[in-house]
């Protein structure tokens, strides 16, 4: 089945749940519970957090029969007991009140865990990290390559884009363990592990020849990849455009170091232009 762009772009999970029809649907169908396929979306341009339904699989890739559920005046959202649905659970805000269920206990506990990251997150502890010119601060978890194994790198960091370089921090201390120079990272990229969900990515940056560290490639699972990439990117450019400024006043020749010379009516275009790169 083709899945269009914008059928991804936003996601954060879908799949199947049977929802619990109000009263008025109920006389309507003769059922309690009806099964539809469910999409949880992030925040974006789009809109708001929001859980939308679909008749089949089929009518979501296609956009067609879409109700949408906003998510923004959630309050709470928990398991729930049922006499007839052993893995159901319960969405409440100002002006909602639904109830859900899933095939298993694990696809239940996913559903809450990831709809309270998105509108219910609680609030995270890092251990201190030495401040200063900090320009965004990430969760990952490095991927084992060659190059990794080299530096022994394993397990979980905090990663920090600073100045002229990014970072990795410990989980537990903070302490900054190891940099790469922002110079010497020429590629990133940033890929799904399903294109179906949005739940970790893996971001991938090359190290260039001439880095501290030596060149290489390293990988790392994280579900910040894109503020990742957008904060290098920014801070690349800023780089860029101060190393630029900088070797331009360096070219610009002042006044007192212009030596006064008078133009010789012999002189060709030709002779000045080898003169001055000789």
């Amino acid at each position: 089945m083709k899945v269009m762009a914008s059928y991804v772009e936003d996601l954060v999970k879908c799949g199947f749940l049977e929802m619990k029809l109000p009263r008025k649907q109920r006389k309507l169908t003769h059922k309690i519970w009806k099964r539809k396929w469910f999409v949880l979306r992030r925040k974006s341009p789009r809109g708001h957090a929001r859980l939308e339904y679909y008749l089949t699989e089929k009518a979501c890739s296609e956009g067609k029969h879409r109700t949408s559920i906003s998510l923004e005046d959630l309050t709470s959202v928990s398991q729930a007991y049922s006499r007839t649905h052993s893995f159901s659970f319960l969405l409440v805000g100002i002006e909602i009140k639904i109830f859900l269920s899933a095939d298993t206990e694990k696809e239940t506990q996913e559903w809450i865990q990831l709809i309270k990251e998105l509108v219910l997150p609680e609030p995270k502890l890092y251990p201190s990290v030495q401040a200063g010119d900090i320009y965004g601060l990430y969760e990952v978890n490095v991927i084992p390559t060659e190059d990794s194994d080299r530096l022994e790198l394993a397990g979980n960091y905090l990663m920090t884009v600073r100045k002229e370089y990014l970072c990795l921090h410990s989980a537990k201390t903070g302490e900054r363990v190891f940099q790469w120079e922002l110079d010497h990272l020429p590629r990133f990229r940033l890929q799904r592990l399903s294109h179906l969900q949005d739940l970790d990515k893996v971001l991938t940056f090359q190290v260039a020849r001439g880095c501290k560290a030596g060149e290489g490639e390293f990988q790392f699972l994280t579900q910040q990849g894109r503020e990742i990439l957008e904060c290098v990117k920014l801070q690349t450019q800023k780089l860029a455009s101060i190393r630029t400024h900088q070797h331009e006043r360096l070219r610009r020749p002042s006044l007192d170091s212009v030596p006064c010379t008078r133009s010789s009516e012999n002189e060709t275009a030709d002779s000045l232009t080898s003169t001055s790169f000789s």
